[in-house]
């Protein structure tokens, strides 16, 4: 049987679709999440990729924009906060 993909199969996680965008801080939103997540499984070149990046977690302005447009409810702006802290971390 075919398991269907739908908002509340994947209730919670984020499954880099972009629905959040546009940030108002310009942040790409599924990357950061998309790096985040790869670092946490132990991809070496995760976080070399997302400080790459034009903007990241750290230039989120909590403005709750991602949060109101998740059909996953992520709540986007806590993770970012959990993704600066993260790579904070690592340095």
């Amino acid at each position: 049987m075919i398991s269907r993909f739908t908002p509340e199969s994947f209730a919670g996680t984020c499954v880099y679709c972009s629905h959040c965008m546009p940030c108002p801080a310009g942040i790409d939103i599924a990357l950061v999440n998309k790096y985040y997540d790869l670092a946490l499984l132990g991809d070496s070149l995760a976080r070399k990729y997302y400080l790459s990046l034009e903007k990241n977690a750290s230039d989120c302005i909590g403005c709750t924009h991602c949060d109101k447009r998740c059909p996953f409810h992520v709540d986007q702006s806590a993770r970012m906060k959990e993704i600066r802290a993260y790579f904070d971390e690592k340095q």
